[in-house]
């Protein structure tokens, strides 16, 4: 009788400037700095717009002010795996400034904020809200010198008047609309990447410590002002396009229908792309999950086919597609028409809980990188995240779980143990966050929060971006 069987991957290592390597975002950025678009080290400066009220735009010059100087974590959370934010300029090891100037401040006035809070319905007082910071970011685009990215300090009058009462989780929306997800789409219409920045994180509530806050600001301004990734992984394959596959229902119109969402399209390069799939008609319902028909997942494959031969020239030896629902028949004969004459193929459903467990002897949890085998090896269970060698610790509460790995069983060319190493690689490449991985792989991780972008009205009329730096 077949039985589970365990093993535990190698950590994936990252590369930073110079083609120097850790396996720790942040050890490689204090170590060797961030990875430059020339691959070298060089000094970078960024230049940063900003746009709030008198009173957010003190608290968030106080933080960048902060930030110019080592900020440790608080100290019932200052552990190992919690380096304090080493500060920014020239002396900095991570090697860049933020470049603040009066010419890049945009206030929102008294008298803006007065007239939105008289607007009665908050639909209309969240659609005089984006027309606000949409003259302001017009503004900040035509100067001589625009800046890199974009900070919005939300004043907190602007937040409460937007924001709906009995909401536990409270986020700026009306019935049909989100504030994030219409600046990101402004952003891209102007050309300059954002940066929303809520009252409480102005105030010094939110639920991270300053040193943490600081951190996560650094790396994805970082990401967003050079066009490119801090680091990068080392052993993603040549010659291979990864792209995950996820579904949104577009807001307005026709709710019934839905979309195909690409969340990101990645090339061994480092480089990764958002791609809106054509609108799906021949859509296919499964419990709790979307299938496509054929002929839409053919279209689906070539239109990922067609970005990799523009960045890369030629065509993919290699295709995977990472998926959260299973690859039904009709969907999978789709796939393998539109990847023509590619060499080898790997569809791989992802999902995030199963109730598999692996118990240590110890007082941690198992490894992070613990691969366990289902007896008839149709499924896998990997923890990303879990006891981390390399910090010496669980640098979490919770009690990790598994992600299941499952290679479709008609497309499969690679063994399981490549597919899992190249999921807990790709939990190291979300750049909205420089914690040492995240649960889930990019391409299906970020997923959600790019399809609710796409999901707004307003982006059907929008020519959207393919780079992820300003879904982020």
């Amino acid at each position: 009788m077949s039985e589970f069987t365990a093993e535990v991957l190698d950590e994936p290592s990252l590369m930073f400037a110079n083609g120097e390597e850790a396996i720790d975002p942040r050890v490689g950025l204090m170590e060797f700095g961030p990875r430059t678009p020339s691959g070298k080290s060089e000094h970078q400066v960024i230049n940063i717009g900003y746009i709030g009220s008198g009173r957010s735009l003190g608290a968030i010059e106080k933080l960048f002010k902060d930030m110019e100087l080592a900020i440790t974590a608080d100290e019932d959370e200052s552990k190992r795996w919690k380096p304090p934010f080493p500060g920014l300029g020239e002396r900095s090891s991570l090697n860049f400034t933020f470049n603040t100037q009066k010419r890049w401040r945009q206030t929102i006035t008294r008298g803006e904020i007065r007239d939105l809070k008289q607007i009665r319905s908050r639909k209309d007082r969240l659609e005089e809200a984006v027309e606000i910071i949409k003259i302001n970011l017009e503004v900040l685009y035509a100067k001589e010198t625009p800046p890199d990215v974009v900070f919005i300090a939300i004043p907190e009058a602007m937040w409460d008047a937007c924001t709906p009462s009995h909401q536990d989780y409270a986020q700026m929306q009306s019935e049909t609309s989100d504030f994030h997800n219409r600046i990101k789409l402004l952003g891209m219409e102007v050309g300059l990447p954002t940066q929303l920045m809520q009252p409480k994180t102005l105030r010094g509530e939110d639920v991270q410590d300053k040193s943490e806050i600081a951190w996560n600001i650094a790396v994805g301004t970082l990401y967003k002002a050079q066009r490119g990734h801090p680091w990068k992984l080392t052993e993603l394959e040549d010659g291979t396009c990864f792209a995950g596959i996820s579904f949104y229902k577009e807001r307005g119109g026709d709710q019934s229908r839905t979309r195909t969402a690409m969340a990101q399209v990645f090339l061994e390069t480092g480089e990764n792309f958002i791609l809106r799939g054509d609108p799906v008609e021949g859509e296919k319902h499964g419990p709790g999950n979307n299938h496509l028909a054929e002929d839409d997942a053919e279209k689906l494959v070539k239109k990922i086919l067609r970005h990799y031969r523009s960045h890369k020239g030629t065509e993919p030896r290699r295709l995977v597609l990472h998926k959260r629902s299973e690859f039904w028949e009709e969907e999978r004969e789709g796939f393998i028409k539109g990847a023509g004459n590619i060499e080898l193929m790997d569809f791989i459903t992802v999902r995030e809980r199963h109730p598999v467990r692996a118990l240590s002897s110890g007082i941690y949890p198992a490894l992070r990188g613990t691969m366990i085998s289902a007896p008839n090896n149709e499924e896998h269970y990997l923890y990303t995240k879990g006891y981390i060698p390399a910090l010496s610790t669980y640098p979490a509460s919770n009690i990790p779980e598994p992600i299941v790995v499952k290679p479709d069983p008609e497309v499969s060319d690679s063994s399981p143990q490549k597919l899992c190493r190249e999921m807990l690689a790709f939990t190291k490449l979300d750049w909205n966050t420089s914690d040492f991985c995240t649960k889930l792989p990019v391409t299906i991780g970020i997923s959600d929060a790019v399809g609710n972008i796409l999901a707004e009205a307003e982006a059907q009329n929008t020519s959207l971006d393919i780079h992820y730096y300003h879904y982020m």
